[in-house]
């Protein structure tokens, strides 16, 4: 078996346990937190059978916390615990029904509980459950009273319409293109927010931004082209904020491309997200430098990578998504053959969630103008180098996921045709498997005369007669060398 084999076959059985684990605690969360409002409507909440039920729901609930946090959702006749469903059968029947129940006259959709929540706060948001049912208080102004409560590790967000429901009323519901556009800007609000917050604040802006994360990772599931479209915009504001966002669904789509786990793929969007926080400790002045930069100027933009441990190492309780995001802060610009930097021992292991950060991290930086860098690569080169350097610099089986999940030509890149005419890549093709194929808007036909209107040609079109592809790449190049701004493209 090859080393190639070897190691997917260790991350398929390590995410099939966690899988197998995370849906037995989901079960037993079900039940334990069923059991516990039958009980509060007998015992008082200090009774001792109520105080073992308390504490086996804990143990639960800390179990499931390994991965971040928890994402109950109670959807029609189903119970999701953190995007997995959980089967419903003899053992589970009437706990199962009892919070589904509960769901629907609360008019709740979900239940997020997050690091750092108590027992104390478990039972009182469980006997608040059971008090607003009895006073008729719903969904929203529900969601509104449990806040004022201070109970501040567990959010309800009440039930929403559905697509059919809205349509009903006459509105019209996103879509997918939309929902990707507010995962992706949501995330960058998110980004500013927690790479600004003080180290006190940061633990609560940490959670928003792992919602971020989720509501990325699920854009990128539905409608992938339009999410990664997006990071191919380089003119939104603050450099740093828009970079942290693109690195984290670059990533994001290597995970998935890897098939890791939804609570892997948080853990990874969120270090992700976070490689770069050591460079609020950088002076503007240096970050911002119009042309090359001294010796002092390099060591202090070096010397992030130690500042974001620092950061990372003062929020927050240690857990294993500090640990991946202090690991990644730490070694994301450290190459496969260990040079980069900071120094390090030879034989360092290299994390894995390190390798595939420093993929996106490299491919953005590449394909993004920066004050102190003379050229701004196209994303087709930008992959062409990432694949010349597989194996000394960078991990091959992630650049193969990543190039598999971009293609060779990403979204962006400015693409001359054997016809003559001139597109912008805006998503892959699919009227072909080959990664490689793309649709491509018209921006110049083959004079050279701009086109104004929308016209795409899809490079997956095969000519029937000849069974060989109708069009091909005569050249490739950055939206920056062609004068274009992607803007005006992928947005509309």
């Amino acid at each position: 078996m090859t080393n190639e084999k070897v190691i997917e076959k260790a991350i398929a059985d390590l995410e099939q346990d966690e899988l197998a684990a995370e849906l037995q605690a989901g079960r037993a969360l079900i039940s334990q937190l069923s059991a516990i409002d039958r009980l509060l409507h007998i015992y008082d909440p200090q009774n001792d059978t109520v105080a073992k039920a308390a504490t086996a729901l804990m143990k639960t609930v800390e179990e499931l916390l390994k991965g971040g946090s928890i994402e109950v959702r109670l959807w029609r006749d189903c119970i999701f615990i953190n995007s997995e469903r959980i089967r419903c059968d003899v053992s589970n029947f009437s706990s199962y029904k009892h919070m589904l129940a509960k769901a629907r006259a609360l008019k709740i959709e979900k239940i997020l509980i997050d690091a750092g929540v108590t027992v104390n706060e478990m039972m009182r948001f469980v006997a608040c459950l059971a008090d607003f049912e009895a006073e008729s208080i719903t969904g929203t102004d529900l969601a509104r009273e449990i806040a004022k409560l201070g109970i501040t590790h567990i959010t309800i967000l009440p039930a929403k319409e559905t697509d059919e429901d809205l349509e009903d009323l006459g509105i019209k519901p996103p879509t997918p293109r939309e929902r990707a556009r507010r995962a992706f800007f949501n995330a960058l609000a998110t980004a500013r927010e927690v790479l600004m917050a003080p180290t006190h604040r940061a633990a609560v802006s940490l959670r928003k931004a792992r919602r971020a994360v989720q509501a990325a990772a699920d854009a990128l599931l539905e409608d992938e082209s339009s999410v990664l479209a997006l990071t191919a915009i380089k003119d939104h504001d603050e450099y740093t904020f828009t970079h942290s966002v693109n690195v984290c669904i670059l990533s994001l789509a290597i995970g998935q491309r890897l098939g890791l786990h939804r609570t892997w793929q948080s853990r990874l969007g969120l270090a992700a997200m976070m490689h770069d926080v050591g460079k609020i400790a950088i002076p503007p002045a240096i970050l911002n430098k119009i042309g090359v930069l001294d010796v002092d100027e390099w060591k202090a933009i070096r010397n992030h990578t130690l500042m974001g441990v620092r950061y990372l190492s003062r929020i927050g309780v240690p857990n294993e998504q500090a640990l991946h995001s202090m690991i990644v802060a730490f070694q994301h610009h450290l190459n496969l053959d260990l040079s980069g930097y900071p120094k390090v021992p030879g034989e360092t292991p290299i994390d894995l969630f390190s390798r595939i950060v420093r993929i996106a991290d490299t491919f953005d930086a590449m394909t993004t103008e920066r004050p102190y860098r003379n050229k701004v690569y196209s994303p087709h080169d930008a992959m062409r180098y990432l694949v010349d350097q597989a194996g000394t610099k960078f991990d091959p089986i992630l650049v193969k996921a990543f190039a598999n999940a971009l293609g060779l030509f990403p979204v962006g890149t400015i693409l001359r045709l054997n016809t003559g005419e001139a597109g912008i890549v805006v998503r892959r093709s699919d009227l072909s498997n080959d990664p490689d194929r793309a649709v491509v808007r018209l921006i110049a036909d083959a004079k050279g005369n701009p086109i104004q209107e929308e016209r795409y040609i899809d490079l997956g079109v095969i000519d029937k007669a000849s069974g060989e592809f109708v069009y091909s790449v005569v050249d490739a190049l950055s939206c920056n060398d062609a004068g274009i701004n992607p803007r005006d493209y992928l947005l509309s």
